[in-house]
């Protein structure tokens, strides 16, 4: 089968063309006047710019939080941006609902006026597409903070940018490998090519918007190589469709040395790659820490607590910019606006002692983990564009074809699903089935090596009722897993 998605960024005249068919999917699309909302965003104050938010944040020597946060009525939702921000908090989510992420509109509509009737939220989101520019940008209006849109396909991202919101999130590996079930990795990019050349329009006329990603999160325990190596993918993407400012992100899988490990590695290897393939006009303002979000979530109050400081305590000690972390109540249900101030309370804490006291440490094991990752990435990276003809797009489809890019547990029938992994006797994330790979040799026998060793502690095999045990460890307030019963 052809591949027609490249890496070339879209001319301007057939972006333009595309927008018409966006646009006309729903009535507030006509809201949308691409040259007023430049205008507007370059009339926003420096507090509301997602990145110049971050880099005062790396200029202070602060880390800030970065929750997620929606509920389908406006005025709720006004009054829990104004909750957040009265808890310090100054990167502001708006998580939009199921049925918008899908384009399913007409559904979010009756859905919203069931909400608004009944006084109960029916959607798990901010529906901003049914609410349009000039209600939202009300929402944007009501505090000082700046905004970032969590889940936004096309006309969702148009309504969101043109309505002040100054971040535009968009991995087309996070999508892939963790929310889609038939989409294919094509499909994908090439509708993050669209919301990537909407920042890059902007970007053109002075109108920075900063772009998040995530890159390919595992669905189990498994090491962050495929993670990161697939996140420079989606920054390069990115920078060809012009966008200006990227915020990457990496997820806390509870190893402490992996967890700062990764945090030190990933901006060094994106900025190398961005400046390889010239793109060295783009600015990376921070690096976000994140709770992985696909690891079950403790179900005592203590463990809670627990698991979101022990992220703000890593972003705090790995000096990062921003950290996001669940609230207490979220395996639970819907967080209310209560549990989100005293989450965000009690991580601050965190962040107001340790990152302020600079501390300065070294923990044993970092910078093997390091190397290793880097090791494992280049090769990956090295891989595609060998299949792709340098056309790192093309490397990708291609290598998830033939499981060259792989992950485990993943919801998409187009993911090969033959690798696995496991924690060995620390804690840390190792490969147990590697798949097709192309990890070097010396690493494969590395991760063999601290399997090995955790067999012998345990008097058993690792296999995949083990990586079972692991997933649901930190939920358990345990690093490895142990067997049912145990």
């Amino acid at each position: 089968m052809e591949i027609k998605v490249k890496q070339k960024r879209i001319d301007e005249d057939r972006f333009l063309e595309m927008r018409k068919e966006v646009l006309a999917q729903w009535p507030t699309g006509k809201e949308v006047d691409l040259e007023e909302a430049v205008a507007y965003q370059r009339s926003l104050p420096e507090s509301k710019n997602f990145m110049k938010v971050t880099e005062k944040a790396r200029k202070e020597g602060k880390t800030l939080i970065w929750p997620r946060a929606g509920t389908p009525v406006l005025e709720d939702e006004i009054a829990l941006v104004k909750t957040l921000v009265d808890s310090g908090i100054r990167h502001i989510p708006v998580t939009i609902d199921s049925y918008s992420r899908l384009s399913q509109f007409d559904k979010a509509q009756r859905a919203l006026e069931e909400s608004i009737r009944t006084g109960r939220p029916m959607l798990n989101g901010y529906p901003i597409v049914n609410y349009g520019v000039k209600n939202t940008r009300k929402l944007v209006e009501s505090v000082e903070a700046a905004f970032s849109p969590r889940g936004a396909v096309k006309l969702a991202m148009e309504i969101a940018l043109a309505s002040g919101m100054t971040a535009s999130g968009k991995s087309s590996f996070l999508e892939f490998g963790s929310y889609e079930k038939r989409t294919t990795l094509e499909q994908c990019i090439e509708a993050s090519q669209y919301t990537n050349r909407l920042t890059g329009y902007y970007a053109d006329r002075g109108a920075i918007i900063t772009t998040d990603l995530h890159g390919w999160v595992p669905s189990g325990v498994f090491p962050f190589s495929v993670n990161i190596a697939c996140m420079i993918v989606d920054a390069l993407v990115a920078a060809e469709q012009g966008v200006k400012s990227i915020m990457p992100q990496t997820h806390c899988e509870g190893h402490m040395a992996q967890d700062i490990a990764w945090m030190r590695l990933i901006p060094r290897l994106l900025r190398e790659y961005l400046d390889k393939f010239g793109y060295k006009d783009v600015m990376l303002p921070g690096i976000l820490a994140n709770q992985l979000p696909l690891f079950p979530v403790p179900q005592s109050m203590g463990g809670a607590f627990a698991y979101l400081n022990y992220t703000a305590m890593v972003a705090a000690l790995a000096e990062a910019e921003a950290v996001f972390v669940r609230t207490i109540d979220e395996g639970a249900g819907v967080a209310t606006r209560e549990s989100h101030a005293l989450s965000y309370e009690s991580a601050n804490w965190i962040l107001n002692i340790v990152r302020t006291q600079k501390i300065k440490f070294e923990i044993d094991g970092v910078e093997t983990e390091e190397k290793v990752t880097e090791v494992e990435v280049r090769a990956m990276l090295d891989k595609l564009l060998e299949l792709g003809d340098g056309d790192i797009v093309i490397g990708s489809i291609k290598g998830v074809e033939a499981g060259v890019l792989d992950s485990p547990f993943s919801p998409n029938i187009n993911v090969k699903g033959n690798v696995l992994g496991v924690r060995d006797i620390t804690g840390a994330c190792r490969y147990l089935e590697f798949g097709n790979l192309p990890i070097p040799d010396e690493i494969k026998e590395f991760h063999r090596e601290k399997i090995a060793e955790r067999e012998r502690a345990e008097g058993r095999k690792l296999d995949y009722h083990v990586a079972v045990e692991d997933l649901w460890a930190l939920s358990k307030g345990r690093i490895v897993g142990v067997p049912t019963g145990a």
